[in-house]
């Protein structure tokens, strides 16, 4: 058990640096969505609107 204690102890921060990350990487993840999905309408506008030319 005394062991078990350093690791535990050294897991901590270790966890909760990664739940920080995480975290973080939500709001820019929902941020990226809406843009990509932005980038392929205007893509696939570009798309008909050259097809109309042809």
């Amino acid at each position: 058990m005394s062991y078990q204690l350093p690791v535990i102890s050294y897991q901590l921060p270790v966890t909760s640096y990664q739940l920080s990350v995480i975290s973080y990487q939500l709001p820019v993840t929902s941020y990226q969505l809406p843009v990509t999905s932005y980038q392929l309408s205007v893509t696939s506008y570009q798309l008909s609107v050259t097809s109309y030319q042809i």
